[in-house]
């Protein structure tokens, strides 16, 4: 997308659930587009007019703490996750492909 600002907020845990997986985090993710956005599509195409303010994209970050060896104690990226897909992409897809 051509990000110039990447914001991390304020993360969520949850507790590990034995025996199915480890700790989890989700971290809410704020993706801000670069100025040049604000003329041109990601593609390179002008747009034909020019928005206030480049793009943003929400998403969602999740961590899962291994519980087996080798990688006991780490936090591996679960998933990455676009918010507007989170729920069968019934959220916020107004502003999708323009």
């Amino acid at each position: 997308m051509g990000a110039h600002r990447v914001e991390l907020g304020e993360a969520t845990y949850t507790d590990a659930r034995p025996p199915l997986r480890g700790a989890m985090m989700s971290y809410p993710v704020l993706i801000r587009g670069a100025p040049i956005l604000a003329l041109q599509h990601p593609s390179g195409m002008v747009r034909q007019g020019i928005v206030s303010e480049p793009p943003e994209v929400r998403m969602v970050m999740r961590l899962e703490q291994q519980r087996r060896p080798p990688n006991q104690g780490c936090w591996l990226v679960k998933e990455v996750l676009d918010v507007r897909h989170a729920f069968a992409g019934d959220m916020g897809n107004s502003g999708v492909g323009g």
